[in-house]
């Protein structure tokens, strides 16, 4: 399976950053093909620009934002490997969902509502967060996230969603950061 892989983290020496080289090494080991798309390292823009609007008017998007979705055409399966930054992600992410999920590319309407145009069989969003996983229960954040998100993909024709969440990196052991990364590795093998 060809994979895009969209990361958003500054750090190149962040844990975040493990978690890229883990999950992309279980790809490979997979026998999966993969791009990624490091949105700090492209200095990828995420504000919403006024030539994004031409979109409704059947004119282009901007060169930027076409070979994102260049790159998104091209694959079958799409990841997110993010912080979650307090209650959601961080705007780099969010502005390139926004703008890649452009009207014409990633969805259209009708008269009965919204339809994807998308075909990945996969989306996932691997997660690392500062809160342990009896918060983001306890605050029903979690599920929010799970809902909002998951729906991005797809009520843009994407088939099936996951999640993966790395509770706590900050606080935890490094057994237990060991483990997390055994496990993104793991998710990519078998992806």
């Amino acid at each position: 399976m060809n994979v895009l892989v969209v990361y958003a983290h500054p750090n190149p020496k962040s844990f975040n950053h493990a978690v890229l080289e883990s999950f992309t090494k279980g790809l490979k080991d997979g026998g999966h093909t993969f791009d990624v798309v490091d949105l700090y390292a492209e200095k990828f823009n995420p504000s919403i620009q006024l030539e994004d609007f031409g979109q409704f008017a059947g004119k282009p998007m901007p060169k930027e934002v076409q070979k994102q979705q260049e790159r998104l055409a091209n694959a079958e399966a799409l990841v997110f490997i993010s912080p979650a930054l307090g209650w959601f992600i961080p705007a780099i992410l969010e502005g390139w969902v926004q703008r890649v999920f452009s009207f014409g590319f990633a969805w259209k309407a009708d008269q009965t509502g919204m339809i994807g145009l998308l075909t990945q069989k996969k989306g996932l969003y691997i997660f690392t967060t500062g809160n342990p996983e009896t918060y983001y229960q306890a605050t029903g954040l979690g599920g929010s996230m799970k809902n909002i998100l998951g729906m991005s993909l797809t009520e843009s024709g994407i088939k099936e969603v996951d999640f993966l969440f790395l509770y706590s990196v900050a606080a935890v052991d490094d057994a237990t950061r060991t483990n997390y990364l055994k496990q993104v590795y793991q998710k990519g093998k078998e992806f």
